[in-house]
């Protein structure tokens, strides 16, 4: 293997090692996306769940009243 081989191996070696990063990123990218997406939907599912409680303590609390009467 003379210099010319090892220098276009490195270089070869080097571009590799660009494109791993290059795809990391985008990867990376892609789930921060995908992250944010999933924050909002599980905000809005506590919200509804919130919802949900207060629905059914309201509704607990009103048929033992009623059958209190």
């Amino acid at each position: 293997m003379d210099i010319g081989e090892l220098v276009q191996y490195l270089n070869r070696m080097s571009s590799s090692l660009s494109e791993i990063g290059d795809k990391t990123s985008s990867g990376l990218q892609d789930i921060e996306i995908r992250l944010s997406d999933l924050d909002g939907t599980l905000t809005m599912t506590n919200v509804l769940l919130i919802i949900l409680i207060i629905v059914v303590a309201l509704n607990t609390f009103l048929k033992w009243k009623n059958s209190k009467n």
